[in-house]
C-alpha cells in the first residue's frame, strides 16, 4: 500500500501556470517545451464513453506520450481547440476546450514535483452535461 498524498501540492497560481504551458506547447506543437513539461513516467488517460474518439488504453511513459502527442499536434495544426477557460477538474488543474466537431473536452493534469505525472482526458459527452450547457453559449 502506497502512502496518500494530497492531489494538489502546489499554489493554484502554479498549476493554472503548468496547465497554460501545457495547453500553449501541445496545441501550438512546441514538442521540447512540451517533453519538458512532463515526468519520466507520465500517463494519458482518455474516456469518450463509446461516444466521441479517445483512446481505449492507458498511454504510459515519456516515449509513447510523446509518440501521440506529435501525432496530435498534426490534429491540432489543422484544427485548433478552442480553449474555453482554465480552471480545476476534479481537484486537479487544467482546462476546458471545444475540438473540432463541437466536441466539449476536458484535460486535467496530475502534477507532481513541479512535472505532469497524469494526464486525464474526459471527451465523453454524459459525463460533461452539467457543463455543456452553460460553456457553448
Amino acid at each position: 500500500m502506497r502512502n496518500s498524498r494530497p492531489r494538489f501540492d502546489m499554489p493554484k497560481e502554479k498549476g493554472l501556470e503548468i496547465a497554460h504551458a501545457f495547453f500553449v506547447a501541445s496545441r501550438g506543437g512546441d514538442m521540447t517545451r512540451l517533453q519538458a513539461l512532463l515526468a519520466a513516467d507520465v500517463a494519458v488517460y482518455s474516456d469518450g464513453g463509446g461516444k466521441k474518439p479517445a483512446s481505449l488504453k492507458i498511454i504510459t511513459g515519456i516515449e509513447e506520450v510523446m509518440r501521440l502527442q506529435a501525432g496530435l499536434s498534426r490534429f491540432f495544426a489543422e484544427s485548433m481547440s478552442k480553449l474555453v477557460r482554465y480552471g480545476f477538474i476534479n481537484g486537479l488543474p487544467g482546462f476546458v476546450t471545444v475540438e473540432r466537431d463541437d466536441t466539449l473536452q476536458t484535460t486535467a493534469l496530475d502534477i507532481r514535483d513541479g512535472e505532469i505525472a497524469g494526464i486525464y482526458v474526459t471527451r465523453n459527452p454524459d459525463k460533461l452535461k452539467h457543463i455543456g450547457t452553460e460553456v457553448l453559449q
